[in-house]
């Protein structure tokens, strides 16, 4: 950990209430989310006491982009940079950096969910915002994140995808706009969260075991206990364009993770794998070709062979060694019709479905009948402190 200055600024959202916004729960009928839920109002002492309560959490593994992400936070919070396999550069450029960092490392290089757990055991923080390296906030964004946090228990902000002029970084922008913007969903970035829901949702952040699709995961958690998303629009981050094929690498690697989740029963498998896939891809690329034109429907195919061959590749090789790391009581939860990819609404009966293999895994998660619990005032600095206390032991 380094320790020095640090400067703090306040952009054009601090004195935003955070009424547009949209809420995600456990009930869904429509693909895309109405407004349903709005923040409630809060006076700007809270949210100073709000911001002090606050870490930004950075799984970082070689990307000197970071430093960019860094200067973009506008606001006194702690930031925990999680390392997974660090190259020399990013040592050499946090040991050299003059704003306070906490970090924590892992062995298992590329592994989001056990970095991302490393990040919440290694700050007492009540509010963890997750945040990634490739990415920077609007001036403002915390503060409206944070302020919106108070009163809801998990806040999603909105990314803007950058492009360059080749074509393939505009394809992606677009197949990024469609596979995440068009459902309110509690993947990352940028996500902020009270830590408090974590007993609420089978007693982890994150599973540890994935590797990718660890957000995914979480969001399906949130569902079966019923704990809300609310959607901030105007809480932008701007995501770096994408080169080449870079994206399909990273989708090779969701492939990867789906096929984890799937063998240790936190996805639901298919029960005739090839129809099921073969009608979801169909479905969904005619609504790519809708909705973002032909051309980034045809790149959202090769990005969907590419995840297809990642799960096949976990199935025959076990990459990251995990299935010697699997629970006694690992196995699939077996559905005819299964999650689709491009989502993360879950039906009724896969909520009843994945609701009760967490339950045969030793995971009770009910769902929350009182959402005040999570609000501002019911848990006070000196009981996260206490709990935080508690985490970094067990770590």
């Amino acid at each position: 950990m380094t320790t020095t200055g640090a400067t703090t600024a306040r952009g054009p959202l601090g004195a935003r209430s955070g009424a547009d916004t949209r809420v995600h729960t456990d009930t869904h009928t429509d693909e895309t989310r109405e407004n349903g839920m709005a923040t409630d109002p809060v006076d700007e002492a809270a949210v100073e006491k709000g911001l002090a309560r606050t870490a930004v959490v950075v799984a970082l593994r070689d990307d000197l982009r970071i430093a960019d992400c860094i200067a973009s936070i506008d606001e006194d919070v702690e930031i925990v940079l999680a390392l997974n396999g660090p190259s020399d550069a990013v040592l050499k450029l946090i040991a050299e950096h003059p704003r306070p960092l906490t970090v924590t490392e892992i062995d298992d290089v590329g592994n989001l969910g056990a970095a991302y757990n490393a990040g919440a055991a290694a700050t007492d923080r009540q509010y963890l915002l997750l945040m990634d390296s490739d990415c920077t906030f609007a001036p403002g964004v915390v503060r409206a994140m944070v302020r919106a946090v108070l009163t809801a228990p998990v806040v999603k902000g909105q990314v803007v995808y950058g492009e360059s002029d080749g074509l393939l970084s505009k394809l992606t922008a677009r197949v990024r706009e469609f596979d995440e913007g068009d459902y309110v969903s509690a993947l990352s970035p940028p996500l902020v969260y009270n830590r408090a829901i974590v007993d609420h949702i089978g007693g982890y952040h994150f599973d540890g075991l994935i590797h990718w699709c660890e957000d995914r995961e979480f969001d399906f958690r949130l569902q079966m206990a019923g704990i809300p998303v609310v959607y901030l629009p105007e809480a932008r981050i701007f995501h770096d364009a994408q080169h080449g094929f870079a994206n399909m690498r990273s989708y090779f690697r969701y492939g990867v993770g789906e096929g984890i989740a799937q063998e240790t029963g936190v996805f639901t498998t298919p029960a005739v794998p090839v129809l099921w896939r073969l009608y979801e891809a169909i479905r969904t690329l005619v609504h790519c070709a809708r909705d973002k034109g032909a051309g980034a429907a045809a790149y959202y195919a090769l990005l969907k062979i590419a995840f297809h061959v990642g799960t096949a590749h976990h199935l025959l090789n076990d990459p990251h060694r995990v299935r010697d790391r699997y629970p006694a009581s690992a196995k699939r939860a077996r559905m005819v019709r299964s999650i689709p990819q491009h989502s993360t609404r879950l039906s009724g009966a896969q909520l009843r479905r994945l609701r009760r293999a967490h339950w045969e895994a030793g995971r009770r998660i009910e769902k929350v009948t009182d959402l005040s619990v999570f609000h501002q005032d019911a848990a006070g600095p000196a009981a996260a402190s206490a709990a935080g206390e508690a985490r970094q032991q067990q770590a």
